[in-house]
């Protein structure tokens, strides 16, 4: 992969980075964070940028383990249908779910 560098803004600072990869995705991250520092500092009475940094990464970091959750139970859940049909072609019978 190639290092791009690139400057970017966010939350009014002015960053050079380097990164491997592409600089307009480079660039595309840059403002997503941008646009979430803001928001979040809409809701908070904080102007310490450091603390609104913070809050910005939890609040992404508590969004990615929810979809990487969201995104296991659907693998289970398919991997359990995918089971499911392979036993019914096998055996032409229905799996049905227990009393409840």
């Amino acid at each position: 992969m190639t290092t791009v560098r690139a400057t970017v803004e966010i939350f009014g600072q002015r960053l050079g980075l380097r990164a491997d990869g592409d600089s307009a995705r480079l660039e595309e991250l840059a403002r997503f964070v941008d646009t979430r520092m803001r928001e979040v500092a809409e809701r908070s009475s904080s102007v310490d940028t450091v603390k609104i940094a913070v809050l910005t990464a939890l609040n992404i970091a508590d969004e990615l383990f929810h979809e990487r959750e969201t995104d296991q139970d659907v693998r289970q859940s398919g991997w359990k249908n995918r089971r499911k049909g392979s036993y019914e072609a096998r055996t032409g019978h229905e799996i049905r779910g227990g009393p409840g």
